[in-house]
């Protein structure tokens, strides 16, 4: 069984105290054993300061060892309550949060704003290939479109949510919000490519791309990539 520092500390003061006493007795009685005046009566009160010493070791160091103990009681209780003052802090902030989090009894969830990226792209009216010796060029195959990837930068770490795709006349005064097109979509002799693709741009940013195919011979064509990222 282990002992405590407290009754340790007492242990060591009271064997100290008695073995100073010892051999303060050991030295007195000797000296009366060389020394034929010493009396019986000397030996007794010798004795009894002997006792006495003992008795108060015991009693000192008892009482030192209540005194640290009562000194160890004080600290466990200051630390209890610090403790408890910080989990009602914890508890306090854990249900703010919650309540922060958590929308209201049929209220709508709030909406998340993203991130938006924007590039744009024109290109000219398609030319087919040059036969023979003849001064102007045909109309231009799908084969022969011009190809072109828009690409829109977003932070390297960024989330991408949505791609969204545009394409429009490079004349026209139409809204780009009205001329959204799907991946794969064909229109006016153009399409874009089924899926996106990204590389790489700096060490902060990267790039979100797609390919876009141009064929039409007798306009150019203005097209957009948005893309919208969150964190």
């Amino acid at each position: 069984m282990g002992v405590s520092e407290p009754v340790l500390a007492a242990m060591i003061g009271a064997g100290a105290t008695i073995l100073t006493a010892l051999v303060q007795i050991i030295s007195a009685i000797r000296k009366s054993d060389s020394n034929d005046r010493r009396s019986s009566r000397s030996r007794v009160r010798s004795l009894i300061w002997m006792f006495a010493l003992i008795l108060a070791a015991g009693v000192g160091g008892f009482a030192y060892a209540e005194y640290r103990a009562l000194q160890s009681r004080n600290e466990t209780r200051a630390l209890r309550d610090e403790l408890q003052q910080q989990l009602q802090a914890l508890t306090a902030s854990a249900t703010r949060l919650e309540q922060l989090r958590l929308p209201a009894p049929g209220a709508a969830p709030p909406a998340t704003a993203d991130n938006t990226s924007v590039a744009t792209v024109s290109l000219p009216a398609c030319k087919g290939a040059q036969v023979g010796f003849a001064t102007t060029r045909g109309p231009c195959a799908e084969q022969d479109a011009l190809q072109v990837a828009v690409c829109a930068p977003i932070p390297v770490l960024a989330r991408v949510t949505a791609v969204e795709l545009y394409a429009r006349a490079d004349d026209s005064q139409q809204p780009w919000p009205e001329t959204r097109l799907m991946a794969g979509q064909v229109s006016a002799a153009g399409r874009f490519a089924e899926n996106p693709f990204e590389r790489p741009d700096s060490e902060s940013a990267r790039l979100v791309c797609q390919s876009f195919a141009h064929w039409n011979s007798e306009k150019g064509r203005a097209v957009r990539i948005l893309v919208r990222y969150g964190a």
